[in-house]
Order: C-alpha cells, then structure tokens, then sequence
C-alpha cells in the first residue's frame, strides 16, 4: 500500500468514524465516551482528524441532526470520494452499496436475522463482492435516511473467527505466531435493523404480465412482440402457469402455433434468454426464466407465492 493510498483511506475512514459517531450519538444508547474509544481506537486517524471526531461530543441534539444530515448527502452523492484514487473505495459508492443490500437483504435475513455485524467477514457481501472491507455503517445509516430500512441500534458485539487480513485491506490483524490457532476476532459494531414498507415492496417479487409490460421488483420491464412476448403470455399468465415447468412445444401449442417441428425449441430457448437479459439489466437478477433446451420455467426463488401451494 502506497502512501497516497495509505492516506486516502485515512481520509476515507475518518468521513465513516464521523458519521458514525454523530448516529450513535443521536441514539444515545452509551455512553459518549464509551463510542468514541469504539471508533477512534480501531484506525490510525490524524491528530486533527481525531480532534474533529471527539469535538462531537460536545455538540447539541440539534447541531448533530444537521452534521448527520450533511454527512449523509455527501455520501450519497460521493462528495467523500472526490480526492480518492484508490480504485476499490471508488467502486464502493453508495449506489454499489445500496443495490447490493437490496438485491441481497432478503436472502440475509432468512439466514442471519435482522442483526448485521458491520465488520469483514462473509456477511459483508451483502454490500459488495470484497469480504475484507470494513465500513458499511455508513451504509446504512444512508439507506434509513432514504426510508428503507430503520436502525433500532448499533451495540457492540464480536466478529465470527477469521484469517489474518492483509495490509491493503487497511486492517491490521495477529500474526499467527501471535494467534497460533490462525484465527482471531475483534470487537464490532453490530446493528439491528427494521425493514420499510417502501424495501419490502422493492425485495417482494411481485411478478406479473401484461403485454408487453413484464413487472417485477418494483420495475417494469418492456417485452417485444413476437417469441418473447408470446412466451411471457403463457407461463406468466397466471399462479398455475408461473408454477409449472413449461416444455418447448407446450409453449408453442399454448400459444396457437401450428405445424410444429423438433427444430423450433430454439424459439422458446432463445426468447427465455432474451427475456433474462432484459430483466438483468433492470434489476440485476439474471436468472428470473429456468431455461433449457428442452423446458422453461420460472425460477422458484422468484415466485411471488410458494411454489407448493
């Protein structure tokens, strides 16, 4: 890690430590003191810098809701990031961040619950690819301000065991001659969230057809006339249709096609990708259509109900 790119992520972790400061302040869930050694005593910060975070203490309800707010729309916007080269921190804006918490909240949920360590670990792919970034408090402190998700409170907690973290990912960990085990955690924040009516009808299926209007996640989604549009009019019809596996030519019979030969699967094959290209683009989900050479379906995992009933 180079020395440019050494203060670049200083810079960059004390925006997120001031931020998160300001929002455990205005929960008032422990003692300021107490927040300010949590996030201060992590990540090497200036002496200015840390001067800026522990003057927050000392500042009145009304003043905090203004720096929250302030801070909240230079992050949204990527203010923060207007002197940053480090190509990673620029990859990780709020809108990177964001789709990839909506995309994937509702797997998360069922599997952890509504309690998001905010540290590295696998869980941090829930906002991005990279498991070794760290600052995602800020995150979601962006998504309640734009009403998705509500923050019941930031406690601390403990991180699952994990492997040494290198260098670049600006974290400093025990060796494992330190650690013989190979393994260590560390103490992290840990939120607790709510879900808004507003994220739930976005993370909903809410699969349907109309001509040419394929709706879902909260998108609509133009369909051509022609295959694309013949085969959204039969498996997307109705509860029954979206459950059944459809074969190539029952798609084709459904539809009013005459003189069919085995060379026509191609049709349905060809207008199911179409179909999965377009809701990807939209959405970012690739894989809404199941399809085959011989069978198209909708995928299971995309139904607006459970498939068995």
């Amino acid at each position: 890690m180079t020395m440019k790119i050494d203060e670049e992520y200083k810079t960059y972790t004390a925006f997120v430590t001031k931020l998160a400061v300001i929002k455990q302040l205005l929960l008032n869930q422990e003692e300021p003191s107490y927040i300010l050694e949590r996030y201060t005593q992590k990540h090497l910060l200036s002496e200015e810098q840390f001067q800026g975070i522990q003057s927050l203490v000392n500042k009145d309800k009304n003043e905090l809701i203004r720096l929250l707010d302030k801070s909240i729309k230079d992050f949204m916007a990527g203010r923060h990031l207007d002197k940053i080269t480090n190509p990673e921190l620029i990859k990780y804006s709020y809108k990177y961040q964001k789709d990839n918490f909506i995309n994937k909240i509702a797997d998360y949920i069922k599997q952890y619950g509504l309690k998001i360590p905010l540290h590295f670990e696998e869980d941090a792919s829930l906002f991005g690819e990279n498991t070794t970034r760290i600052t995602f408090i800020e995150t979601l402190i962006a998504l309640e301000s734009e009403g998705f998700i509500s923050i019941v409170s930031i406690r601390e907690g403990t991180s699952k065991p994990h492997e040494i973290i290198t260098a670049d990912a600006g974290v400093w960990s025990l060796t494992k001659d330190e650690n013989r085990s190979g393994f260590t955690v560390y103490p992290v924040p840990i939120a607790t969230i709510q879900l808004t009516r507003k994220l739930i009808s976005l993370i909903e299926p809410r699969l349907s057809y109309t001509p040419h209007k394929l709706s879902f996640k909260g998108k609509v989604i133009f369909i051509p006339e022609g295959d694309q549009d013949t085969l959204c009019r039969v498996i997307l019809r109705n509860k029954n249709a979206m459950k059944r596996e459809w074969s190539w030519d029952e798609v084709l019979e459904k539809s009013g096609e005459r003189n069919i030969d085995t060379n026509m699967w191609r049709r349905v094959y060809n207008a199911g990708r179409e179909i999965n290209k377009k809701v990807a683009i939209e959405t970012t989900i690739k894989d809404l259509l199941d399809v085959r050479k011989q069978t198209i379906s909708v995928n299971t995992k995309y139904l607006p109900f459970p498939p068995n009933k």
